[in-house]
């Protein structure tokens, strides 16, 4: 792990000004969460990753960087309300600990990772998305590992629908430009849509 470390998550607690509250015992508690046994692809290793990227594009921002920590904090691939779980841990945890407005912010952030909402257009919003999506542009070995990893984790439910539900996911994506910001479009838009495609066929011929 090169970003999703114990010292970066120290300093992004002292640089908000959270107080009253073990940045250590948190992290422990995250770490737990991001390697419980259901997990193969939103993991810690899926933090760090986004951490990474965070970095590359250099907009350094607080509450996104806060929000990636924790937008899968709470993850069932059978549920349907994730990031709305994810928020709220963020909320009655460390969020009672600083300034409502800022907490307000960082969970606003993570409900906006949520697949199925429609964008707003806010740029901290389309950065944290365009971050959690850069998988799609994956170089094709990567993203074959991806899938395999997403359909490990739906293992409890069945091919036919859970080919039905992943060909409407990556349909939806077709249907519009997948990256907001310029940074990940100009990178990752093209290979992508290749990569979204090549999945949408090998579906095709699973149903």
């Amino acid at each position: 792990m090169d970003y999703a470390t114990p010292t970066r998550f120290n300093e992004i607690f002292r640089r908000i000004g959270i107080s009253g509250l073990s940045a250590g015992d948190i992290f422990a508690d995250l770490k737990k969460r991001y390697h419980e046994d259901h997990r193969k692809y939103h993991n810690l290793s899926h933090i760090d990753r986004m951490l990474g990227w965070l970095d590359a594009t250099g907009e350094s921002n607080d509450s996104v960087e806060l929000a990636i920590w924790f937008h899968d904090a709470v993850y069932d691939p059978l549920g349907s309300d994730n990031e709305a779980q994810s928020a709220r841990y963020f909320r009655d945890y460390p969020g009672k600990f600083i300034p409502k407005s800022i907490s307000e912010e960082i969970e606003r952030l993570i409900l906006a990772t949520d697949p199925t909402q429609p964008r707003s257009g806010r740029a901290d919003e389309n950065l944290i998305v365009d971050i959690d999506l850069s998988i799609l542009g994956a170089s094709p070995d990567h993203y074959l590992a991806y899938r395999n990893a997403i359909r490990w984790e739906y293992s409890a439910v069945s091919e036919v629908n859970f080919v039905a539900g992943r060909r409407s996911i990556l349909l939806r994506f077709l249907s519009q430009r997948i990256y907001s910001t310029d940074y990940f479009f100009e990178r990752f838009e093209r290979q992508a849509r290749l990569n979204i495609q090549e999945e949408l066929e090998v579906l095709e011929q699973r149903e």
